[in-house]
């Protein structure tokens, strides 16, 4: 019997020390890897609350964004409201997706384009392609404090209903409270797909296109700025933006 025969359980105790001498550099650089807060907003397929192995196309853009440019991200749903309070005040908070056309557009900070949306009005009984249409109906709905909400107002609209998400505007569409819906036809079409709506979602031309942006507070570190830039800039030169945002073109199975 040979010396090595006689002595398994020494050669393993030598194979688990060589393995964790070569995994000890990786593991101490995750471990000091700095974090950024990071919140969200359920706004399928933006971002997903409650489903870690999908959780909305933009906040696995800020995750790989995050892991090139070295830094954890620490992912906090907030309601949609509340997650723009905590951009505004809070220091060097992070928050995957936005659109802009609101009120407090000068107060936050737009790190960088993610993809642009196309705004539609939606409805059960019929298109509604222009702003003419739907000033007519009794009731459009759209969402607290988003872009939607803005622009109706902006243009004078006096038959705006406003709920807190997406899915309370779908159960208004749904129970004819509001004759169209006005949001990205993405989103709207995802929420409906998801609370299984008897109805067809119909679809009416794009009213307005506007870009979806991953924003920060305006105290985040110009070296984070930075470096979150380089990263999704990096992410759309290699092709992984436009296939992170191909994986959320249709419902998850």
């Amino acid at each position: 019997m040979t010396r090595s025969a006689r002595h398994p359980t020494r050669r393993y105790i030598a194979r688990l020390l060589l393995m964790a001498l070569i995994l000890a550099p990786t593991w101490l650089g995750a471990q000091d890897r700095p974090t950024d807060k990071v919140v969200a907003a359920h706004y399928p397929p933006l971002m997903i609350d409650g489903a870690p192995d999908r959780p909305g196309l933009a906040v696995e853009v800020l995750q790989e964004a995050a892991h090139r440019a070295g830094r954890e991200i620490d992912l906090q749903f907030y309601p949609f409201e509340r997650a723009i309070h905590a951009i505004i005040t809070d220091p060097a908070t992070l928050m995957p997706s936005l659109f802009k056309g609101k009120d407090h557009d000068k107060d936050i900070l737009w790190l960088t384009e993610i993809q642009r949306a196309g705004l539609r009005f939606a409805s059960v009984s019929g298109v509604i392609n222009d702003m003419d249409q739907a000033r007519a109906l009794s009731a459009v709905v759209v969402e607290r404090g988003t872009t939607s909400e803005t622009l109706l107002n902006r243009l004078g609209f006096d038959n705006v209903q406003t709920t807190r998400s997406p899915r309370a505007s779908a159960r208004m569409l749904a129970t004819g409270r509001a004759q169209a819906w006005l949001l990205s036809d993405q989103l709207m079409n995802m929420t409906w797909q998801s609370m299984d709506m008897p109805d067809t979602l119909i679809m009416g031309d794009v009213v307005l296109e506007i870009p979806v942006f991953l924003v920060a507070s305006p105290s985040l570190p110009d070296d984070v700025r930075r470096a979150y830039r380089a990263a999704v800039q990096s992410m759309r030169q290699d092709g992984t933006l436009a296939r992170i945002i191909a994986r959320y073109d249709t419902p998850a199975e």
